[in-house]
């Protein structure tokens, strides 16, 4: 059963500020045409360190998606320090190490629960290392069968300066959000993010700067 926890504000107080910045995130997204056409599309979510708050911002947009009726799907990629078990207080699934490591089917990792239209899919725990799952072969597949029965997919990885992870999966994607925390990331690791994205093949659609005032 997927449950949901104090840090998703859109559920908890949909009609609150922060609720409506997830809803003018949510916005911008459609309006690129993000959210709509034949095929989901796929979004990373990556930083310039640690603690900026990617999982909260991802999975407080997947939720605001979903209450407009959208189908959404959220995958932890980040296989070194996961979190959005905990955000969703996810049980019963052995989660993406498990698909990529060839242990387990999609349906098998898919954790669905009281919100309708959202599918979350857990990192699980592997011993092969993280940029060669997640640069394989049956990632593309994970993501191209995702595509054909949700409108958006959402991913979360580790720090794109500290790890390859986000640099492997950008290649992959529709487009990057960095998020970049108030008082705390710095303008020089942003931009080298954005380069790092570039070089990667895709390119960064917005910044979402958590805890501003």
């Amino acid at each position: 059963m997927l449950r949901l926890n104090k840090s998703l504000i859109t559920d908890i107080n949909p009609s609150s500020s922060i609720s409506e910045s997830f809803r003018s995130l949510r916005t911008y997204i459609r309006q690129l045409g993000l959210a709509q056409g034949n095929g989901g599309k796929v979004l990373l979510f990556t930083s310039a360190e640690a603690g900026a708050g990617k999982t909260t911002i991802l999975s407080n947009l997947a939720v605001s998606f979903v209450q407009e009726g959208r189908k959404v799907a959220v995958i932890d990629c980040n296989l070194r320090h996961p979190g959005l078990h905990s955000v969703f207080e996810v049980e019963g699934s052995q989660g993406l190490a498990a698909y990529l490591d060839g242990m387990e089917e999609v349906d098998q990792i898919v954790v669905h629960g009281n919100l309708a239209n959202l599918s979350v899919i857990p990192a699980g725990i592997s011993r092969i290392s993280p940029p060669d799952l997640l640069g394989s072969d049956k990632m593309i597949a994970l993501l191209d069968e995702l595509k054909g029965s949700h409108d958006l997919i959402l991913l979360d990885s580790p720090p794109a300066t500290e790890f390859s992870d986000a640099r492997i999966l950008a290649s992959q994607v529709d487009g990057v959000i960095l998020v970049a925390r108030y008082g705390k990331s710095k303008r020089d690791s942003i931009r080298k993010v954005k380069v790092l994205m570039e070089q990667a093949g895709s390119r960064i659609i917005g910044i979402a700067l958590n805890q501003a005032k």
